[in-house]
């Protein structure tokens, strides 16, 4: 839950300790003692840190979060929105955010199949839950949970898909696929902590 503030911290600290190091060194009025000026500087940085951290933070998310298209799965650039989407998936549309994402993307349902099999039977030990646990699993998607979930994206609702998930971990992070094996198009949504 906190990775999404280590950036935009270490970029704040860094910014912050260069600007009190220039101003102790550079811009000081002349009857200031170094550490004084240093002292003085750092005060203003301590205070300046967290203003300065939520502008840092707004300028790095309009980058790593919000829509994005990928043409295959070796296009998307960050290993967390990566997890739990099959290797071979293409036409990846994706919403991230900081908890994980929502995908749509196709994928022929043999391939799918095969993944959430392997997927099981790799993390089975490590999940919270067993596969059998899921009340929804196996089932008909129901057109309410998925505008709960994907409305506003403009995803259309597939008629016939079913509901598959994956292992959970401990902490809560897995996802949630809605296969539409006629048209080859799976729906996912993703949470990590």
């Amino acid at each position: 839950m906190i990775w999404p503030l280590i950036l935009p911290i270490q970029i704040t600290c860094g910014l912050l300790s260069l600007s009190v190091i220039a101003f102790t060194t550079l811009a000081s009025p002349r009857k200031w003692k170094r550490r004084e000026a240093f002292f003085l500087y750092s005060g203003i940085a301590i205070l300046a840190f967290i203003p300065s951290c939520t502008c840092v933070q707004m300028a790095v998310d309009a980058v790593r979060f919000g829509d994005f298209s990928y043409a295959s799965y070796d296009d998307i650039p960050d290993f967390r929105s990566q997890r739990f989407l099959p290797s071979n998936a293409t036409e990846i549309r994706m919403r991230k955010h900081s908890n994980g994402y929502l995908a749509c993307y196709k994928l022929p349902i043999r391939d799918f199949e095969a993944y959430i099999d392997d997927l099981w039977n790799t993390f089975v030990k490590h999940s919270a839950h067993q596969r059998s646990d899921f009340q929804d699993e196996g089932n008909p998607l129901n057109p309410e949970s998925f505008k709960d979930t994907f409305g506003g994206l403009g995803w259309d609702c597939p008629t016939n898909a079913i509901v598959y998930d994956s292992p959970i971990e401990g902490d809560g992070g897995g996802a949630t696929y809605y296969v539409d094996a006629a048209n080859g198009v799976v729906f996912q949504r993703t949470g990590f902590w």
